[in-house]
């Protein structure tokens, strides 16, 4: 059984998150291969950390996964330019 509580909860933080991040900086260039890569990590990271002990329905963190989802659409919605 899904619990839909830390994954609406992971992705409206993600999506309040990814909305403050701050394009064209000098210092970040974020290109398409960085995105990959932060994406590939952030599945790992919600593989290896796994559910709450009590929650059985996925192997990987639920919550995190969201969260991680939530701030790619909130940067591609919602990001400010400068």
């Amino acid at each position: 059984m899904i619990s839909f509580g830390p994954i609406i909860f992971g992705l409206i933080l993600g999506i309040l998150i990814g909305s403050q991040i701050k394009l064209n900086v000098s210092d970040a260039k974020f290109t398409l291969g960085s995105f990959a890569v932060i994406l590939i990590a952030g599945i790992i990271v919600a593989w290896q950390s796994g559910n709450y002990p009590f929650y059985t329905d996925l192997p990987v963190s639920t919550a995190f996964l969201s969260a991680l989802i939530g701030i790619f659409v909130g940067k591609l919605l919602f990001a400010r330019s400068k």
